[in-house]
């Protein structure tokens, strides 16, 4: 009975994540927002993105590996607005199922954290996942936060 549920709930994530663009944010979060300053950066984060849509739709999450949720906070500390603003952002919940044999049965999923910077009219959405592990670039928009 298990196996059934969880099946149909994989189909109907699938399902609603199909869209590239503006994918069904299936979770919610209450996290606090937080301050990019407030953590931890990796260093090795030096390269621009090869495309533009890396982390920025669901299809294409930055994969940061370890099922670790800090590491998905410490990505985000190493990055700052186009000039160098610091970010502030939360979770904002999980969406697009893809296939990983990291996840739970075949599927991961992807989580999707608002952020902010001064001057940012409508927050920006980045797609990062914790299942998988993958280079890790600089998002177009965006750029590498100076070290402290």
């Amino acid at each position: 009975m298990k196996r059934v549920v969880f099946l149909i709930f994989t189909s109907l994530l699938v399902t609603a994540c199909g869209a590239k663009k503006n994918p069904t944010i299936l979770s919610t979060s209450t996290n606090p927002t937080n301050r990019s300053s407030d953590y931890e950066q990796f260093i090795d984060i030096t390269e621009n993105a090869p495309d533009e849509t890396y982390a920025l739709q669901g299809d294409n999450p930055v994969r940061v590996g370890e099922k670790s949720v800090a590491n998905q906070r410490r990505y985000i500390a190493s990055l700052a607005g186009p000039n160098g603003e610091e970010l502030t952002f939360h979770r904002r919940g999980s969406c697009c199922a893809y296939k990983s044999e990291n996840g739970y049965g075949d599927f991961a999923l992807v989580d999707v954290y608002e952020v902010m910077y001064e001057g940012l009219k409508k927050p920006i959405l980045l797609y990062i996942t914790f299942y998988d592990d993958g280079p890790l670039y600089i998002p177009h928009g965006f750029t590498k936060r100076n070290l402290r």
